[in-house]
């Protein structure tokens, strides 16, 4: 009867035992799931000073922010209608190498879900999931911004319209100073010395450029540049009708 019981109690401790160590196997992996869920990509490529230069609101680039750990904070506020110390980007995360998910302050103060891809040339693209101006951005390192004036060395001076879709308007002349092409010579157009026939102009690199065109209903319209060899300007108006494709040389 006792060898029984010795036996009983044995098999006992064996099950006990096994039970405990399979226990023990599942929480360990359990663990170790769980830790692989919450591992993030590291945010070390996207540290310092950043500057916008591009996107689908012109008016904003030019502004600056800070990126310190995973928040983003406005320290040059250009043109924006933001303020200095504003938290742009919060809660960075890591989703894989070069790509990160994050919370974008939009103009009305509200956040959106928005996700920045890095690139191989320090640029930061961000697409914010919300509809309307501002929901693409192009950010560059501050120290490897080449300021405005340099891309827009080559545009200064006076243009001469020679081609496009609507001849009445060849022979006007233009004489660009900074950021506004100014109508030094209308010829036979019916546009008025003086007009400011492209405002805001903005460089995307030293050849490619948007700004707002004139048209002959004295509304203004998105247009791109794009400066070619023999100083030639070739004009895209996003807009339907004649003139909405021109051509220019320097005069």
């Amino acid at each position: 009867m006792k060898t029984l019981q010795k036996i009983s109690l044995g098999v006992f401790f064996m099950i006990t035992l096994s039970f405990l160590i399979t226990s023990c196997s599942i929480d360990s992996l359990d663990s170790n799931d769980d830790q692989q869920q919450q591992q993030t990509y590291p945010l070390d490529d996207l540290q310092g000073n950043w500057i916008r230069i591009g996107g689908n609101n012109p008016t904003n680039n030019g502004m600056k922010l800070n990126v310190l750990d995973n928040i983003g904070e406005i320290t040059f506020a250009a043109q924006s209608e933001f303020n200095i110390g504003d938290i742009k980007w919060k809660d960075i995360e890591g989703q894989s190498s070069g790509n990160y998910t994050h919370r974008e302050l939009g103009s009305d103060y509200s956040y959106y879900a928005a996700s920045i891809d890095f690139g191989v040339d320090d640029t930061l693209r961000v697409n914010v999931n919300n509809s309307g101006a501002g929901n693409i951005q192009k950010w560059v390192r501050e120290s490897n911004y080449t300021p405005q004036s340099v891309f827009l060395a080559g545009l200064q001076g006076e243009w001469i319209r020679v081609g496009g879709n609507n001849p009445v308007n060849n022979g006007i002349v233009i004489d660009v100073e900074e950021t506004t092409g100014t109508i030094t010579d209308p010829h036979l157009s019916e546009f008025d010395l003086g007009d400011r026939k492209w405002k805001d102009i903005y460089a995307i690199d030293g050849n490619s450029f948007i700004y707002e065109e004139l048209g002959s209903d004295n509304n203004y319209y998105t247009s791109t540049m794009e400066l070619g060899v023999a100083d030639t300007l070739r004009i895209d108006v996003n807009n339907s009708g004649a003139g909405n494709i021109q051509k220019w040389v320097r005069h």
